[in-house]
């Protein structure tokens, strides 16, 4: 079975390039690399990041839990930590 093909975010800035010719690559660089910051500096203020028709980026805690070592079979705590969420939006679900 063959793997779907993947975007990355020099893909994201060379298709901005391409859209909107008056852009030089570097420049379209800029601009992902700003949104992208933006995203994640709201994140880690634990904001809602909402993105009308793409969805909805939120920072959930996760509780600690017990586990098992796989090598020992020790019962592990696993630590509490904060994680990412995302929501699609309808538009996006709909894909």
């Amino acid at each position: 079975m063959q793997r779907p093909p993947k975007m990355n975010k020099s893909d994201l800035s060379r298709r901005i390039h391409e859209a909107h010719g008056g852009l030089s690559y570097v420049e379209s660089q800029k601009i992902v690399d700003f949104i992208l910051e933006t995203i994640k500096s709201r994140l880690s203020l634990r904001e809602k990041v909402l993105l009308s028709g793409f969805g909805c980026f939120n920072v959930v805690r996760r509780r600690a839990k017990k586990g098992v070592n796989p090598q020992t079979g020790e019962p592990v705590l696993i630590p509490g930590r904060n994680s990412i969420k995302f929501k699609p939006s309808k538009n996006l679900k709909s894909v």
